[in-house]
């Protein structure tokens, strides 16, 4: 089993008092209702708008970054993606601006559900649910694609599972605090420094590492097959126990296999991941549409829905990646906790894994890295969990802006219906929150392999 999660040390009373408080009014039209989350980088409350009730979530950028231009800037770039994507499968904003105080915030619709980070604390998912949850994500993703945006972070933590009216299950996609925007080229070089890399490490794809800002859509393909790995197995297909083992094992060493952890995934679904994770991006998976078509077979009606609505979405033009490595790319930026502001870490799999080929051509590289690890303070333990809220809103939208261990035997887990309430954001609870799960499915059983013991990966010791 999975370490006991563990509180973070209690804050001391100057950063608890900073949060919006219940009563407080925002810009003279929203009204807070409730704290929903807070952590490192900023807070989420529930708030009711004035006159028309709607009810929306408001996500505050912490006091200590509110006055870093920077970090503002990247703060307010997800509201300025999000608004340019048009489809069910990612969060809507409604509104952004700075409230009396002069803290940035963003509103945006409220979720009732829970993220699937949360949902792989029951353990790994029977195949039909992981492969249709993906292939919703997929619609969200490659919409952002057609509008020229790139997430750059896609984890278990930024998808939310929730339901539509009829009760079907309904995936979007949260936190473009780190997109890319094709759009605004100009500025995006300005944000992105050149030698920093943004991102979650185990989910970075061999390019991004190299250049956060010289990356396309086929990013998130290499993200969307590490997610669908760890949704199937509970593990994650590149072992470490730190940011520089993860680099190293992304960069040089194969994936873990699939079957070894799940044996009864079918070597077509394996082939798909496999294909999602070739290191060499003209050789990876070309579109969404066409892993969509690798992974219909496997997918329930709504999955196959999803797979054909990826056929009419529009593919972007692809972007020529340096295979060359740069040992000066390889300095990591943040405080090991934030997504929010736009720079995050997770935590690890279960033991690094090394190369000799690695150790010639990038050993300069993970010296940089260790440095900048050292140097910049990243800690490796737990970082918040989204805590998500629910209701409808009646907000109108904003324009649009131009060989792994296996150990014991574990069923595979059947989603539950979204029973959690949580905040969108990088927020943490303010109390103990129990994960939403459901009986285990009492299908085919599913080996599990040994639990992760590194702290540095998504969230979840």
């Amino acid at each position: 089993m999975r370490p006991r999660r563990t509180l973070p040390p209690a804050a001391p009373p100057a950063e608890q008092a900073w949060a919006p408080r219940a009563g407080d009014v925002i810009s003279g039209q929203y009204v807070i209702q409730r704290l929903i989350g807070k952590g490192g980088m900023g807070a989420v409350v529930a708030a009711q708008q004035v006159p028309n009730g709607g009810h929306v979530a408001i996500k505050f950028l912490h006091p200590r970054l509110a006055g870093d231009a920077r970090a503002t800037e990247r703060f307010f770039r997800e509201a300025k993606a999000t608004t340019l994507i048009r489809s069910e499968h990612v969060v809507r904003v409604f509104d952004v601006g700075k409230s009396e105080g002069g803290l940035p915030y963003i509103v945006m619709e409220l979720l009732e559900g829970v993220d699937l980070g949360r949902l792989l604390d029951s353990g790994p998912l029977r195949i039909p649910d992981a492969v249709d949850f993906i292939l919703q994500a997929a619609v969200g993703l490659a919409t952002a694609h057609a509008a020229g945006i790139v997430h750059r972070d896609l984890k278990p933590s930024n998808l939310w599972l929730s339901q539509r009216p009829d009760g079907s299950s309904l995936v979007k996609v949260l936190d473009f605090g780190i997109s890319k925007l094709s759009v605004d080229a100009e500025e995006d070089l300005k944000l992105t420094e050149t030698q920093s890399i943004f991102g979650s490490p185990l989910y970075m794809s061999p390019e991004q590492i190299r250049s956060a800002k010289r990356v396309d859509f086929r990013t998130d393909i290499w993200a969307t097959g590490i997610v669908l790995y760890e949704l199937l197995t509970d593990a994650l297909p590149f072992d470490a126990d730190s940011a520089a083992a993860a680099l190293a094992a992304i960069t040089a060493d194969a994936p873990a296999s699939l079957v070894a952890i799940r044996p009864d995934a079918p070597p077509a679904l394996e082939h798909a991941i496999a294909y999602c994770l070739e290191k060499d991006v003209n050789h990876r998976c070309p579109t969404l549409a066409e892993l969509g078509r690798l992974l219909a077979p496997f997918a329930s009606p709504i999955g196959r829905i999803a797979a054909e609505q990826l056929t009419r979405i529009p593919v972007p033009a692809v972007t020529t990646v340096a295979p060359a490595t740069s040992a000066a790319s390889l300095r990591y930026l943040g405080d090991g906790r934030a997504t929010e502001a736009g720079f995050s870490t997770v935590s690890a799999a279960r033991r690094p894994r090394g190369s000799p080929i690695f150790a010639v051509a990038l050993g300069i590289g993970l010296a940089c890295v260790i440095v900048g690890l050292v140097l910049l303070g990243v800690r490796l333990g737990t970082a918040p969990r989204p805590v998500v809220a629910a209701g409808p809103s009646s907000v109108a939208p904003l324009p649009s802006v131009a060989s792994p261990v296996v150990t014991t035997v574990r069923p595979p887990v059947t989603a539950p219906p979204p029973v959690q309430i949580v905040a969108v954001g990088d927020a943490a609870p303010p109390a103990p929150v129990a994960s939403a799960s459901a009986e285990p499915a009492s299908g085919q059983p599913t080996v599990k392999p040994t639990p992760r013991t590194g702290r540095y990966a998504n969230g979840r010791d």
